[in-house]
């Protein structure tokens, strides 16, 4: 990565934590931890040490520049399948006009979406912006894509962005490989983890680089986008050109050729090249099962490489390889051009197994994705849930581009894709997608692998019981008693907001919200009245008058509202002005006027066109909007959001705070309810339960899930940061413990028992120092009773009440969070009577 020499010192204090998101201001005493780490394109660096002269100004932390730049995906016809990431296709009718679906039809038969992405949402009004337009200073690097097929809004939050942005240079990680596309050539690389207590790192090798012996590529651009992948193409001389669409959890990586001379070379030698006859490929395969044509199938190789890895080759019409020196394979079957496809597959950690599998779907690829979120089935108390479909069109169906066909009249509808599935997916997934005799030895930074057979993946994804504005459980009189009291101190001292950036403005909205919301239930009418004037004092300057000392404007050039100093330096407000957190920062202005909403639709009234605006900038539902991109940070097959905006890593997209993405679809849902929009909240609710979902299982980890996810010695109950190709247990704020489970949670709201489970906190609170001294307990006493430490003491009400009040109602509360919200979220948590405690 390319750091401009003028912030480097900065940089050593908080780049790496302006990356990915904010960090919370715990306490008037909060350190800035220890420790800092960032990523590097080379290697896993350890934590630097942060100087101890240096200043926390926290509205103004430094973020790095960059040479970014981000495209738009790609315009399409609308019966194409492939198409705009922010203008698909409608995703519920791909099976119906896809004839390679029609075995699966019965799987989804009256499946039918949540919310149709492709009309105008009902949060869009038609209305003017309600912020003023500002072009951006960084303007998108055309060089990178292809401008006749990118249009306005721009992704800046997906996956694969590290293809757009400074010179699309760096890797993107399309599970379980890791690929890097060159002006003219890409590679493949197969990692490998590396594991320690501290992180879990892969090496990110370029295995293979796939190219042109002729040298012909000489250019490469983004064509393409959807709901799941990116397409690329490489053009050059004399008609040659390369394309391939990485999509994750595909078993291989497919490039499809026109005018080529293919050429694959390695950073290995090549010991040893085998290729597989029809016959052997007849005598090992039931072709009745897989229902094909044995003469059709592509041509295969397997080649062994002196790291002791193998991989499968496929190519059609069929390349015989011949090695040329210790690294180069070119055709020797191939006079002139080459019109065809090349795959490359990893064979795992048994070979001699998973060749076999791989074989059977050879010759089979993606060619387009969409995601279907179904509407909700049961009701609160009997298992309500909602399917959540992958549907993929592969170059075997009988309506994709013919181009992409070949021997079109011997291939069957039904070639199956071959593909993996994260933990996540496995566990509530259909299991006679599961193969049986399946592949061995594939994982990513998420943990290991399930392979599935299909072009339609579809898993259930149970829903919790719908949060509220109020509590999920009754408050007691005693305690409600208590709570009215200390309602009373917090409303006369704990509103006054003064920070002057988004995010921590935010957070004191949110917190005065809280207040409003709490003294509703308790039935207080006065300091409600008085906190309702109180946060319509606190919006309207942000959002109405626009009179506030960073206001937020509307960034004509990507499609998003950024805040002032935030879109003039990449180093202020946390790098947001790049996309960086907008669901975190948002999300708390989302909940603040969702109250409001509630309570006092006069007073909202002026602020909902500006708020609204802010939530499709951060969870746009609609793919239609010429304004906003669809779901910014969400990614459906990950099922969580990714925070780090234009700013490119070589260990790809990353997030941090889980509480907060939680909060930030908690917020949504709410203001969706508030203003009668059922589909919508419908829609909020469904990505709400999957941010959870993803992030109890990757980010709460028990100890026993630790080790089968992430392998020892990196045991622990919590991971600080998540990215693409890694996990770190540290912030990037510091490594004290504090912080690593802390950020996990805040901010507490009804919400919050969806992300923080009883089971989670009794086994992370590990009261003995001896076998864990990463606990809960020996973090929250080593915090000394700041704002973090409170945090933690909250979440061990869940274990033991009395003693998480007495230890809670002794710390100084983080700035966007008072000690009512904390007794209020304790009094009111319906998991404290699972518990005999």
């Amino acid at each position: 990565m390319q750091l401009h020499s003028a912030i480097l010192p900065v940089l050593a204090v908080l780049a790496a934590r302006a990356l990915g998101i904010p960090m919370p201001d715990a306490s008037q005493d909060e350190s800035l931890g220890k420790q800092l780490w960032m990523s590097t394109p080379e290697t896993t660096q350890p934590p630097a040490g942060i100087p101890a002269n240096y200043a926390l100004q926290p509205a103004r932390r430094a973020q790095p520049p960059s040479g970014a730049h981000v495209v738009a995906p790609k315009d399409r016809d609308t019966t194409d399948e492939f198409a705009h990431i922010a203008r698909f296709d409608k995703a519920t009718d791909l099976h119906a006009r896809a004839p390679g679906y029609q075995n699966q039809t019965a799987t989804i038969k009256g499946i039918v979406s949540a919310l149709d992405p492709n009309q105008q949402s009902a949060l869009d009004g038609g209305n003017p912006l309600a912020f003023k337009s500002k072009t951006h200073p960084y303007t998108p690097n055309t060089r990178l894509f292809d401008q006749s097929k990118f249009k306005l809004p721009l992704p800046t939050n997906r996956w694969w962005l590290n293809l757009m942005i400074e010179q699309g240079a760096d890797p993107i990680h399309p599970y379980p490989y890791v690929v890097k596309c060159m002006q003219n050539a890409s590679s493949v690389g197969f990692p490998r983890f590396n594991i320690d207590q501290a992180h879990v790192t892969s090496d990110q090798p370029a295995d293979w680089t796939v190219g042109d012996g002729n040298q012909a590529l000489t250019q490469r651009k983004v064509t393409g986008a959807d709901a799941l992948g990116v397409e690329v193409t490489w053009t050059g001389s004399s008609g040659a050109q390369m394309c391939s669409r990485f999509y994750k959890g595909m078993a291989f990586q497919t490039f499809e050729m026109q005018n080529m001379a293919p050429r694959l070379t390695t950073i290995h030698a090549v010991l040893k090249v085998e290729q597989l006859t029809r016959a052997v490929l007849s005598a090992q395969e039931d072709a009745a099962q897989v229902q094909r044509d044995v003469s059709d199938m592509p041509l295969m190789s397997k080649v062994t490489l002196n790291d002791g890895s193998q991989w499968l080759v496929t190519s059609k019409p069929g390349i015989t390889w011949q090695q040329q020196g210790s690294s180069t394979l070119q055709p020797q079957n191939i006079n002139g051009s080459y019109t065809g496809f090349v795959q490359l597959a990893h064979l795992g950690d048994q070979p001699a197994n998973n060749i076999n599998v791989l074989q059977r779907y050879a010759g089979t690829y993606p060619t387009a994705g969409a995601v279907t979120y179904a509407q909700v089935q049961g009701s609160d108390g009997t298992g309500r849930s909602s399917n959540v479909v992958f549907m993929y069109q592969t170059n075997t169906a009988a309506s994709s581009d013919s181009t992409h066909v070949y021997n079109t009249s011997s291939v069957s509808t039904t070639m199956q894709l071959l593909s993996f599935v994260l933990p996540h997916h496995a566990d509530h997934i259909n299991g006679t997608s599961i193969l049986s005799n399946g592949l061995s030895g594939y994982r990513c930074a998420k943990g290991p692998l399930t392979a599935v057979a299909g072009n339609l993946i579809s898993y259930n994804q149970p829903l919790q019981q719908r949060p509220g504005f109020a509590g999920p459980g009754a408050l007691a009189d005693s305690d409600k008693s208590q709570l009215q009291q200390q309602l009373l101190r917090d409303a006369a001292t704990s509103t006054n907001v003064t920070a002057e950036d988004p995010y921590f403005f935010g957070k004191g909205a949110a917190k005065v919200a809280r207040l409003y919301q709490i003294a509703q239930e308790v039935g207080d009418a006065t300091t409600a009245a008085a906190l309702g004037k109180k946060l319509v004092a606190l919006l309207t300057p942000w959002l109405v008058a626009q009179s506030n000392s960073d206001p937020l404007v509307y960034d004509s050039t990507w499609g998003g509202v950024v805040s002032t100093l935030g879109i003039s330096d990449p180093s202020l407000d946390f790098g947001q002005g790049r996309y960086n957190d907008h669901h975190f920062h948002y999300g708390y202005f989302l909940y603040a006027g969702a109250v409001l909403a509630k309570y006092d639709v006069n007073a909202f009234a002026p602020l909902r066109e500006p708020l609204s605006q802010l939530l499709r900038d951060y969870a746009n539902p609609s793919a239609s909007d010429a304004q906003f991109p669809f779901m910014r940070h969400f990614d459906p097959y990950d099922g969580h959001s990714w925070a780090a905006g234009l700013f490119t890593f070589a260990d790809g997209r990353n997030q941090e705070s889980t509480g907060e993405a939680l909060n930030a679809y908690y917020a949504a849902y709410l203001y969706a309810q508030a203003l009668g929009l059922q589909e919508t909240a419908e829609f909020y609710e469904i990505i709400l339960n999957m941010e959870a979902a993803s992030g109890r299982r990757y980010w709460h980890p028990t100890r026993a899930q630790a080790a089968q996810l992430y392998g020892k010695p990196f045991v622990h109950n919590a991971v600080g940061i998540l990215w693409s190709s890694k996990a770190d247990y540290v912030t990037f704020f510091g490594a004290n413990p504090e912080y690593v489970y802390g950020i996990q949670m805040l901010p507490f709201t009804p919400a919050s028992g969806m992300l923080i489970k009883q089971d989670w906190v009794r086994e992370a609170w590990c009261p003995d120092n001896s076998t864990c001294a990463d606990g809960m307990k020996p973090a929250a006493q080593s915090a000394s009773k700041n704002g973090w430490a409170q945090f933690l003491y909250t979440a061990y009400a869940l274990v033991d009440r009395n003693a998480a009040l007495d230890n809670a109602a002794a710390c100084t509360p983080d700035d966007g969070n008072t000690l009512t919200n904390t007794l209020h979220w304790i009094y009111t948590n319906q998991q404290l009577a699972i518990d005999s405690n």
